[in-house]
């Protein structure tokens, strides 16, 4: 049993216990109140995830965010995503904080969303130096469509080095950016909140994200 006057992320001190009775243990002479927790010093619990949340970007990403409290000998957090909720395959990783009795907090953002989806859903799996894993509650995004956006782009995909812009809030800077988050071109929108993109020659086909200011699509580019 351990104690903490301050707050839920400690410092936290070792209690002596008045009686342990299988799984009831009893301290008497408490008097004052502080935060207790019980627990096995000789062998921590490797992370404690304090939150984890899935929410959209516009119609073309997902950002994900977590935090820990405290991490013992943690590797790395493996992001694994699902179309129906049941079989789940990794997109991503990010290094862990090791051994940390501080919070911490994570983010990444998934802009290759499979196309078509309508729903996708999302998972941890947390990785140990020993290569213990374990999971965090499985979070569901509803996607938006374009429309419901409010914003859209044509021709898409597109071949011709360009791309058009519509419903954007007219002054917003659109601002497209490589799968590496790198920028490509920018153009801002104009009173009807048209922008017109024009993107750089010998630019790699594959797919890349356009953002109006909260908003984001995905443009193919082939």
């Amino acid at each position: 049993m351990f104690k903490s006057t301050t707050s839920t992320s400690g410092p936290w001190t070792a209690q002596s216990l008045s009686a342990v009775n299988g799984t009831t243990l009893t301290k008497t002479g408490i008097t004052d109140f502080s935060i207790w927790t019980l627990g096995n010093a000789a062998n921590p619990l490797p992370v404690e995830l304090t939150s984890f949340t899935a929410t959209t970007a516009g119609s073309a990403a997902v950002r994900l965010a977590w935090a820990t409290a405290s991490e013992v000998n943690s590797a790395r957090f493996e992001v694994e995503r699902s179309q129906d909720g049941t079989a789940f395959a990794k997109i991503n990783e990010v290094a862990a904080a090791g051994t940390s009795a501080t919070a911490h907090a994570y983010a990444l953002t998934d802009a290759m969303l499979p196309l078509g989806a309508r729903t996708l859903y999302y998972r941890l799996r947390q990785v140990d130096l020993d290569g213990t894993a374990s999971f965090s509650p499985v979070h569901s995004v509803a996607l938006l469509t374009k429309s419901e956006a409010g914003v859209a782009l044509f021709p898409n995909p597109t071949h011709v080095g360009t791309a058009t812009l519509t419903g954007a809030v007219p002054g917003t800077t659109v601002r497209v950016f490589d799968a590496l988050g790198r920028l490509v071109t920018a153009e801002v929108a104009d009173a009807s909140g048209t922008a017109a993109l024009a993107l750089p020659a010998g630019l790699s086909a594959g797919v890349y994200v356009v953002r109006a200011g909260t908003q984001a699509l995905r443009l193919v580019v082939k």
